[in-house]
């Protein structure tokens, strides 16, 4: 099921929470199916450490989480749900994602038809 909805989807927001180490590591798992049903290395994706407003219980270092977003080539943003902290502005940034995917020529590959 969840692939049809990757297979659907033209942007996603890949989530995690600061306070969960687990939930960092299961999302590389995720951005792994997405690639391979989009079937693309890169599609618009922002990456988001929830739960910023638990400072005190941190296991996800905002460093760590910056690293990965740089491997994956894509924006990183903490919010809190609690508080409403950056929420709207994830779902802006995957927008701008999703609009300048669809903006950009197709590669040229290293043939030509003539």
């Amino acid at each position: 099921m969840r692939d049809l909805y990757i297979k659907n989807g033209q942007g996603f927001v890949v989530l995690f929470s600061v306070t969960s180490m687990q939930t960092f590591r299961d999302i590389q798992q995720l951005r792994e199916q997405i690639s391979r049903v989009k079937n693309q290395p890169r599609c618009p994706i922002v990456l988001v450490g929830n739960k910023a407003d638990l400072a005190e219980l941190r296991q996800v270092s905002g460093q760590d989480a910056l690293a990965l977003a740089e491997q994956w080539g894509c924006a990183y943003l903490e919010t809190s749900a609690k508080t409403g902290h950056n929420v709207e502005e994830v779902f802006l940034e995957v927008v701008n994602e999703m609009t300048a995917a669809a903006t950009k020529p197709p590669s040229r590959g290293c043939c030509r038809l003539m």
